[in-house]
């Protein structure tokens, strides 16, 4: 049987569809829609292209394109977009939020769009509230227990056995001035959170270490030397650059000497004038999820910024969680507001004496 609609029943049924309520998703503001944001290199990286971001334009219906680098890169990408911003939220650890806030860089973080920022250890809450952590890492060394080197104290790579034999970690990463840090307080007898103030009385006994040097890198794939046996010892690493390597059966393993744990944290920042703000916050509210923080922790051996996660004892042994068990681990975190204006002066000193 045919059936016809006339000119007066097609508009009734126009008007009758036109009326019913269009039934969309919490998300839906959110399709077709793009961000950039900067993220780090090497493991953590990768987890985060691969598992966290998938998920999140899935739900989103939106893309995330990714740029990999470290802090002082994010920085200088920052900078070169100011007057046209691409990036909405850029990775960078707690050395570059006090640089980017000064510079005007970065916003404060929509608070009343990060709900889970509720959940964020105080302490990883940084510049007034222009950064939060996501992952904090510990700083030390990095060995091969089959031809353990027996490190208890930072001044132990100075000793004759490690003659070219030490791997350290390129003076434009963060990662060097812990090491200037931890020399400091060999000279001075100071605690770490004295001695980051006394940075200058280090430079003598930095110079007399360079007999000792092996090579200076920035590749972290560059740690498997020691686990090749190609150097006895590393550092100062992060535990995301190595825990990775020793949980897959390679031999190199982590030592924190007695002068104390660098804590590596790494933040969410939120970029001045970024494009999609919204989803912007969104994607800063999502790596602070539970699941995502637990994920995370688990895959990088990063601890968690947030609170109320448990972990297996197999992955527990690995991460500097929870607060408790950071204050064990006399976890330092350096006073970058002090060391940040001094850091070119610092860098250049780094490469008069290790560039020669």
């Amino acid at each position: 049987m045919k059936i016809s609609m006339g000119r007066r029943g097609f508009t009734k049924a126009a008007v009758t569809a036109l009326a019913a309520p269009m039934i969309l998703t919490p998300r839906a503001w959110a399709d077709g829609k793009s961000i950039q944001v900067g993220i780090y290199t090497a493991q953590q990286g990768e987890y985060v292209r691969k598992k966290i971001i998938p998920k999140f334009e899935a739900d989103y219906k939106c893309r995330v394109f990714t740029t990999e680098g470290v802090t002082l890169s994010q920085i200088a990408a920052l900078r070169a977009t100011r007057t046209n911003p691409k990036y909405s939220v850029m990775f960078m650890d707690d050395i570059g939020i006090d640089l980017a806030k000064l510079e005007g860089l970065i916003d404060p973080l929509p608070v009343e769009k990060l709900p889970n920022l509720q959940r964020v250890y105080k302490r990883f809450l940084f510049s007034g509230g222009y950064g939060a952590a996501f992952a904090i890492s510990t700083g030390g060394l990095y060995f091969n227990p089959q031809n353990d080197p027996k490190i208890t104290s930072y001044g132990d790579l100075w000793q004759e056995r490690f003659r070219k034999q030490v791997l350290m970690v390129t003076p434009k990463f963060t990662q060097s001035i812990y090491f200037l840090t931890a020399t400091a307080s060999i000279v001075t007898g100071k605690p770490l959170h004295e001695a980051q103030y006394a940075l200058d009385t280090a430079w003598p006994k930095m110079a007399a270490l360079k007999p000792n040097i092996l090579t200076i890198y920035e590749a972290p794939t560059t740690v498997m030397m020691v686990a090749q046996g190609q150097a006895l010892v590393g550092g100062i690493e992060y535990s995301k650059n190595i825990y990775p390597y020793t949980v897959a059966g390679a031999p190199i393993d982590m030592v924190f000497p007695k002068e104390g744990t660098f804590a590596g944290i790494n933040c969410l920042s939120f970029v001045k004038g970024a494009p999609e703000p919204e989803l912007g916050a969104a994607f800063i509210n999502r790596m602070l999820e539970p699941s995502v923080q637990q994920g995370l922790a688990e895959a990088t051996f990063t601890a968690p910024s947030i609170s109320g996660l448990n972990f297996k004892p197999e992955i527990a042994k690995y991460i500097a969680y929870p607060e408790s068990r950071m204050d064990e681990m006399k976890l330092f975190a350096c006073d970058w507001a002090y060391i940040n204006p001094r850091r070119p002066a610092l860098l250049e000193k780094y490469n008069e004496i290790y560039g020669s």
